[in-house]
């Protein structure tokens, strides 16, 4: 009787070490998916209500604006496209462009905002210079501009509009110079500085070598965490909202690599990335 009390117990004690066993490996096929990658197109109000207090805790400016625009886009370019309001791998999302561009322009009778004046407007007063341009005569901020001096949503960003087109506008490459160092360069010569421990601008810069200039191709807000970053950008003018979380700057820059649109021809020098005016390095092609 003892010896069969002895053997129940036994199996006992064995079927909870498995089950334990069992919990512990789902627990950490949990934390592994979790640690990896995840990005979300803010399709809905549950992705937008996350991101925006993410943005209220680190300092982000004009948050309120930005939930309106989020939230505008969302139900009407987004709900068209069928963006969905939830988190995935950030490697196979892919968003239908003409879906979007159609069910914004069905919904509205003026332009949408596109990276950089989306940055810009959660770094107002946060992002400041010392001095800026007089005036701005170039041609690659035209769209930008034509939305900024016609469109009230954006009056926050036509009170800074030198400052705007001073750190966006192209800036040519001095004779001898590498271009990459061009926009740190710029950075420097008007005092551009942001006033935060936990926001950075991301800065994607593109080189022209037609007409030797670089200008910044696409930009974002990077938040700080102890161990992540959140990237919050808006990928183009009528094209979504993105919130990318990453463990490092280096997945980070593997998915900005997925974009075709950031490259020239084959051996052309770029895109370079910049962390406040500061070089990172160069972008690679990933296919």
């Amino acid at each position: 009787m003892k010896r069969q009390n002895k053997i129940k117990t036994t199996m006992r004690l064995s079927a909870a070490m498995v089950f334990l066993s069992m919990l512990l490996c789902a627990c950490t096929e949990a934390s592994r998916n979790q640690e990896l990658p995840a990005a979300t197109y803010m399709g809905g109000k549950d992705t937008i209500a996350g991101i925006c207090e993410e943005l209220e805790s680190a300092g982000a400016s004009h948050v309120d604006t930005f939930r309106e625009w989020t939230t505008d886009f969302a139900d009407t370019a987004g709900k068209n496209a069928g963006l969905e309001d939830n988190w995935s791998d950030p490697g196979k999302m892919k968003a239908d462009i003409g879906k979007c561009m159609d069910g914004w322009e069905q919904n509205h009778d003026y332009s949408d905002a596109d990276c950089r004046m989306t940055a810009f407007l959660l770094l107002d007063g946060v992002l400041r210079a010392e001095s800026t341009e007089d005036s701005y005569e170039g041609t690659y901020l035209m769209f930008d501009t034509e939305a900024i001096d016609n469109v009230d949503r954006y009056e926050s960003i036509k009170e800074n509009k030198n400052m705007f087109t001073t750190l966006y506008g192209e800036k040519s490459v001095t004779d001898g110079s590498h271009p990459e160092n061009t926009f740190s360069d710029s950075w420097k010569h008007y005092g551009f500085q942001v006033d935060s421990d936990r926001l950075s601008l991301l800065s994607i810069v593109i080189y022209d070598p037609y007409s030797d200039v670089v200008f910044v191709g696409h930009t974002g807000v990077l938040i700080k965490y102890s161990d992540y970053y959140l990237f919050i950008e808006k990928i183009a003018f009528e094209q979504p909202y993105q919130a990318t979380r990453v463990h490092n700057m280096d997945e980070l820059l593997d998915i900005m690599s997925l974009r075709p649109e950031y490259f020239g021809e084959e051996g052309e020098a770029g895109p370079f990335v910049y962390c406040n005016g500061e070089y990172l390095g160069t972008l690679k092609k990933n296919i």
